[in-house]
């Protein structure tokens, strides 16, 4: 079978599962097993600063009520502080505390290191390869998004998210 949108599409959703069950082993080994992929991505855009509830909710596209749950158990880890929305008394901020932006921080470190001896296998021109797809990915699939969501939490060192 020729390389094509068919097979690549097939490879994606081959390599993605792999990817994801390595970053949740790390995000676990951080602070248990009780922690989920959705936890850590709140943790990630809540890093980049204050959020609201529906803000998150229309981010990971669940309801109200499924993002209230969530938040509810990083606010019993002291993960999560609400606060008083200052521009609209109806909301409430959610900002990572001090124990929160340790937890992601650290989950990152752990992703981090994990996969970077993963990548630094591949040879130089492999290298080069997964840069350009990465970066024609990133712009297909942030089009494709809608607007709906922020791009994803980056892995780079030194960045917020």
């Amino acid at each position: 079978m020729s390389w094509n949108a068919e097979r690549a599409t097939q490879e994606l959703l081959q390599v993605l599962p792999a990817l994801n069950r390595v970053i949740a082993g790390e995000v676990r080994a951080v602070a248990g097993d009780e922690t989920t992929m959705a936890q850590f991505r709140v943790l990630a855009w809540c890093a980049d600063g204050p959020q609201t509830l529906s803000t998150l909710a229309r981010w990971r596209r669940v309801s109200l009520q499924a993002m209230s749950s969530l938040v509810q158990g990083l606010v019993e880890r002291g993960w999560i502080a609400r606060t008083p929305d200052p521009s609209d008394r109806r909301q409430q901020l959610l900002a990572l505390t001090a124990a929160g932006e340790a937890h992601y921080r650290a989950a990152q470190a752990r992703i981090l290191a994990r996969l970077r001896p993963l990548l630094a296998a591949l040879a130089p021109a492999e290298l080069a390869a997964v840069e350009q797809a990465l970066a024609a990915l990133g712009r297909v699939f942030t089009q494709a998004d809608d607007g709906a969501a922020p791009p994803a939490p980056a892995l780079a060192e030194g960045r917020a998210r």
